[in-house]
């Protein structure tokens, strides 16, 4: 387990960009063979409702960057001396698309860009690095997150598709004095395969049975589609996250009284309420609805939830924890101090 602490270093501004097109349970049902019974059990239960999704061409990035642009209109763009992007859906294969971000949003050629290949866990992971870096000596980092899940997500997966949504997030971070967090991380990659995109990559190549859409029990998908095993991945989830948090608490010196609010990745509502119910966690401090009305937003789905949900509570100084488990295996979480964060409501994407 990786254990850091940083002082004096803030988060300035949090933005949040959602795909354009909403889509909603009952106008998918036919493609995963699911009656109105069924339809009603699992906006029960998952909390299975609404996505947001982006029109064809749309990239993370286009979300990330229009995210960005929000920020820098209340804050401009000077003393910014590094670019990072989490995503599982950059533009290209090569080159990083961290680089082409930095030119669209004309940062200059001083500034240093890179990719990060994370999900669920990807908005800690990427925060870390956020806070390495102004540790280092740097005076701004901006960190772009998020992903386009329908670019991955076959469209009669009925086992991944209706919790996944595309968003992109922005956030600002800088040195500010009084300002300190703490962070727990952890990777297990013996279970990677249960949240896996099979073919693409140099061990499995893409080729034309790639394209070929396979029935199993699960749902229907091709090998450059994500493939999820649920149970484990739920198992997981139970089994790491509740234990994280008593790491972070002993780390940081502190209690689960002393968090103001606990944001954690919108994996769906069902596993969200078994971590609350088990860290006795009331849905006030832990909020859940995120994927119930966005999606699953990946590596955004933490700024996302704040941009959705927690932008007009985030008023004066906060404690917060912000925690992220899943593709990998990858878990970790962090506790921040929150102050005059610039933190509007979630935005739906619109386009230059």
């Amino acid at each position: 387990m990786a254990k850091l602490h940083f002082e004096n270093i803030k988060i300035s501004a949090i933005v949040t960009t959602t795909g354009d097109k909403k889509v909603t349970i009952e106008e998918e049902a036919h493609n995963f063979g699911y009656d109105e019974k069924m339809v009603k059990r699992l906006k029960k239960r998952m909390g299975f409702n609404s996505r947001y999704v982006v029109s064809d061409k749309i990239c993370t990035s286009d979300l990330c960057i229009e995210s960005a642009n929000k920020i820098f209109d209340k804050f401009g763009k000077n003393d910014i001396e590094a670019l990072i992007f989490v995503t599982q859906t950059p533009d290209y294969k090569a080159p990083s698309t961290a680089i082409i971000m930095a030119d669209r949003l004309g940062l200059g050629n001083d500034v240093i860009s890179y990719d990060i290949n994370l999900g669920c866990s990807g908005f800690i992971n990427g925060l870390l690095n956020a806070y390495s870096l102004i540790n280092s000596g740097l005076k701004k980092v901006l960190l772009c997150v998020g992903d386009v899940a329908s670019n991955f997500a076959y469209y009669k997966d009925k086992n991944l598709t209706p919790l996944m949504g595309d968003a992109g997030s922005a956030v600002l971070i800088e040195k500010k004095d009084g300002f300190n967090a703490d962070f727990v991380l952890h990777s297990d990659g013996r279970g990677y395969k249960h949240l896996i995109i099979p073919d693409g990559g140099c061990r499995n190549p893409f080729s034309k049975e790639s394209l070929i859409a396979k029935e199993s029990e699960d749902g229907i998908r091709r090998g450059i589609d994500m493939y999820m095993n649920g149970g484990e991945i739920f198992n997981f989830t139970i089994k790491v996250v509740p234990k994280m948090f008593d790491e972070l608490f002993n780390f940081a010196k502190i209690s689960k009284e002393d968090i103001d609010y606990f944001v954690l990745h919108q994996a769906n509502k069902y596993i969200l309420q078994n971590i609350a119910k088990r860290l006795e966690i009331s849905e006030e401090k832990l909020p859940m609805n995120t994927m119930t009305i966005y999606g699953n937003q990946n590596s955004a789905s933490i700024p996302g939830t704040i941009n959705g949900f927690l932008y007009h509570k985030l008023i004066g100084r906060k404690k917060v924890v912000f925690a992220g488990f899943g593709i990998g295996l990858s878990w970790g979480a962090c506790v921040v101090d929150l102050e005059n964060t610039y933190i509007p409501e979630i935005q739906k994407y619109k386009g230059e």
